[in-house]
């Protein structure tokens, strides 16, 4: 009798383990499932969409691209014919200029690079910043040297994790967490961000999510900054 108990007992261990494994699985794709039903954009499991994007808007010849936060080896998914990189860290062979982004600061000329790209940097830009005692935007700082040195009709890529995805979360040093409204609203029209001193001009191509990270192309529509200081957000 009391090896049957034994018996049971651990064929009911075996049970409630293999059950909830099972539940482990199961409330794994139902978060996921929340998390993607929070989405009001396009969403893809795979960047196969994402690359036929890049092709569709890199038809035009010789075209120079920057890329921003690149590490020593700059991406190029535009297939550009010249390639820039900026990141703390120069290197020199693969031509990576030495920047801090947190400054708001690109240095290049205005109006050099058909496009320009952001892959997890974003994330990274304070939104407000003390400096010398003067309060300062340097993520909108950024979005305004973006806007600058791209050529008129440049267009902008950008990826990063954002809210409601856990990724924009989990790492200490993200400290811009954006939803997938901010580029459009804030730096496209009805462009929020010029209450904050953002003078540029950009018009939404395509966005959507990959994963847990949202992108978006956006094409430089005005020519000439906007300083618009009596800007009033509706």
């Amino acid at each position: 009798m009391t090896l049957r108990l034994i018996t049971l007992g651990v064929l009911s261990m075996k049970f409630i383990y293999v059950l909830m494994n099972g539940m482990g699985g199961f409330l794994r794709k139902l978060s996921k499932f929340i998390e993607i039903s929070g989405h009001t954009k396009k969403y893809y499991s795979s960047d196969a969409a994402v690359q036929q994007k890049f092709e569709l808007f890199s038809s035009a010849p010789r075209t120079a691209a920057l890329d921003i936060g690149s590490g020593p080896r700059p991406k190029n998914p535009f297939k550009a014919e010249i390639l820039y990189g900026v990141d703390l860290r120069a290197c020199e062979e693969n031509k990576v200029v030495h920047a801090d982004l947190s400054s708001g600061y690109l240095p290049f000329d205005d109006n050099t690079f058909d496009f320009v790209t952001a892959y997890d940097v974003l994330e990274h830009i304070q939104r407000v910043a003390i400096v010398n005692g003067e309060t300062r935007f340097p993520f909108i700082q950024l979005m305004n040297e973006v806007f600058r040195v791209l050529k008129p009709g440049g267009i902008f890529f950008n990826m990063q994790p954002c809210y409601p995805s856990k990724e924009a979360f989990q790492d200490p040093t993200h400290v811009n967490i954006m939803t997938e409204d901010t580029m459009h609203l804030y730096f496209c029209e009805p462009a929020w961000a010029r209450i904050y001193g953002y003078v540029g001009s950009f018009t939404m191509l395509d966005d959507g999510w990959l994963g847990g990270k949202y992108f978006s192309y956006i094409k430089k529509s005005q020519d000439l900054p906007v300083y618009n200081l009596g800007f009033i957000q509706k």
